[in-house]
């Protein structure tokens, strides 16, 4: 039996697709180790799916010189020499990191034993980490096109659940929504988005459509102020903090208003969704600026800056859900998704597994 250890702690945006790929090493009969943070909030999640995980002590590297730094470096050495006995221990075929701070330890510790490794960068600029597990000559992968041309490009990996296209009238009414009503999906993860909880009922309270729903995701501890913004601009919406089934609430869904985290740019592929894209302005390098501009130069989404949404919010919204042409718009979004040069949801996960297990065998 292979062996495979994957570094995927840090952010569900890193979590989730390593733990797609685990599941599909898992079912060709590799055996996966899961390399996560130490507390992990998903490793409830891995020991229900039969995981198993190794829980490392450490952090994201501070921004700015000081105390914390000397201590992430303290912490990052520990590390390398715990991975590195746990990687004596565990004789893998096969080291991956999917982008996180993790991934340049585990890099480190492959280097040092001989192990072929892999890095996979989901968004379209190569962060830091990745960059680290290349300088330790990890194969990379991309999740989108990248501007440097460094990398194959095989796609993002997304959960299975999100690779069926559901019919929207069967997914409204699965989420307690009115089947027939024209749709509107808002959420900015799991902490919620404050440009996005914070405009968007004043905008949609200015467009005026009546038949329209809202199923606004509002983030963790979000929601009741969320609600009394809803109420105070006159307008019903349904909001929650979170929502386990996203496969449905796309399916629901006419349009996204949504962040461009590269997980979540691979779902709206995945289900060739239209989106209005507004990037966080704080993510490192700006890359979700970076991530979105490419789903916008293909036509599959609109880009709005989150120091923009006072001023134009309204003005798009109006464009993809009132005007004549809305629908229409909204057609050629989704078409343009398949035009992205991206292999479809399921080829992604087929086809970045195919190019693992030839990298195994090097």
């Amino acid at each position: 039996m292979r062996r495979v250890v994957i570094a995927a702690g840090g952010t569900g945006g890193h979590f989730y697709p390593g733990l797609a790929v685990a599941q599909a090493l898992k079912a060709r009969g590799w055996e996966p180790l899961m390399v996560v943070r130490e507390a992990d909030a998903a490793l409830p999640l891995l020991e229900a799916e039969g995981v198993a995980a190794l829980p490392v002590d450490l952090r994201g590297l501070p921004r700015r010189p000081g105390p914390k730094l000397f201590a992430f470096a303290w912490q990052l050495a520990g590390g390398v020499l715990l991975l590195s006995r746990a990687l004596k221990a565990f004789r893998p075929d096969l080291v991956l990191g999917m982008g996180g701070y993790l991934t340049a330890p585990l890099a480190c510790a492959a280097w040092r034993l001989g192990v072929p490794s892999a890095a996979h960068e989901s968004n379209a600029i190569l962060g830091l980490a990745n960059r680290t597990a290349a300088g330790f000559g990890a194969k990379i992968f991309r999740g989108l096109p990248p501007r440097d041309g460094l990398g194959t490009v095989v796609g993002t990996p997304v959960r299975p659940a999100l690779w069926t296209r559901r019919e929207p009238g069967e997914a409204r009414r699965a989420l307690g929504l009115e089947a027939a009503r024209p749709t509107l999906l808002a959420f900015g993860g799991s902490q919620g988005a404050k440009g996005i909880n914070e405009n968007l009922p004043a905008a949609l309270k200015k467009l005026s459509l009546p038949a329209l729903q809202v199923l606004h995701l509002a983030g963790r501890s979000k929601a009741d102020e969320v609600r009394a913004a809803y109420r105070a601009a006159g307008l019903s919406a349904d909001v929650r903090e979170y929502l386990d089934d996203m496969g449905a609430a796309y399916a629901a869904a006419d349009l996204v208003v949504c962040r461009s985290g590269a997980s979540t740019l691979a779902e709206l592929h995945a289900q060739l969704k239209p989106a209005l894209l507004i990037p966080y302005p704080h993510a490192a390098a700006d890359h979700q600026d970076a991530n979105a501009r490419v789903f916008e130069k293909s036509g599959a989404a609109v880009l709005l800056r989150e120091d923009e949404l006072g001023g134009r919010l309204g003005a798009l919204l109006t464009d993809l859900l009132k005007s004549p042409e809305a629908e229409i718009h909204r057609t050629k979004m989704a078409e343009a998704c398949e035009r992205l040069g991206l292999p479809s949801a399921e080829k992604t996960t087929e086809r970045f597994i195919e190019e693992l297990e030839k990298l195994s065998r090097t």
